[in-house]
């Protein structure tokens, strides 16, 4: 048998069981029998009809109401306010459907926002951790990395303009990558072209953020905005 189980009473109430349980029958002269709870796994329909006669098990129905939970708030009923069917014998679940307050909306949007916010910046950090794509290579998006990237940028294009002679040998061996490989650098142009990469890279993927958080402030559904998708490489 099934829990839980539901049983119309000679009275008219109705009898729950949750889970298998001791069982007290009184017969009409007033004599006691005690059954213990293992007769929930051994009795048949025929058992109960002969042994609690009177006892009519009644079909469990629980069926939710559709409703719009952005608006409104869905109640299930306690067992006293269920509708008892006592021909086709059915117990069904009622449930109460009431509009949600202005407040409470607004307070659960404020929240819908926050999370998909957070989901966000939570992709934009692990996107950013990957790196920026450049010859075939990945390289570190962080701050410290941006500022040497810079330095060696700025020292590039003072080569470029003559106001150095030569190219650093050091940024001539290469810039080293996210899996700690050299890149090499053979001219200022390199040089360059590496920083601009890396510093594109980083600008394309937190000004994604910035747009997929402005829509998700902005929506009156924030879950329709996909964090995942869509993110420049």
């Amino acid at each position: 048998m099934q829990f839980p189980a539901y049983f119309l009473m000679p009275d008219g109430s109705v009898k729950a069981f949750h889970y298998p349980t001791e069982v007290q029958y009184t017969t009409d002269d007033g004599e006691v029998y005690n059954y213990p709870a293992q007769i929930w796994s051994s009795w048949t329909d025929a058992n109960w009809a002969r042994i609690f006669p009177g006892w009519k098990r009644l079909a469990y129905v629980d069926e939710r109401p559709s409703f719009d939970p952005a608006t409104h708030i869905l109640f299930r009923q306690e067992q006293g306010e269920w509708m008892v069917n006592r021909n086709e014998l059915t117990l069904t679940v009622t449930y109460a459907v009431t509009p949600k307050s202005p407040d409470l909306i607004a307070s659960e949007l404020e929240g819908g926002r926050n999370i998909k916010v957070r989901a966000i910046d939570t992709e934009r950090d692990r996107r950013l951790a990957l790196g920026a794509l450049h010859g075939g290579k990945r390289f570190s998006t962080s701050n410290e990395s941006r500022t040497d990237l810079g330095g060696m940028a700025t020292t590039a294009g003072l080569v470029l303009s003559g106001a150095l002679i030569e190219w650093p040998e050091d940024y001539a061996k290469g810039w080293i990558a996210i899996d700690n490989s050299r890149f090499v650098l053979p001219t200022p142009a390199d040089g360059i072209a590496l920083a601009a990469s890396v510093t594109l890279s980083y600008s394309a993927t937190v000004q994604y953020a910035r747009d997929l958080k402005d829509a998700a402030l902005a929506a009156a559904d924030p879950s329709t905005v996909d964090e995942l998708a869509g993110w420049p490489d």
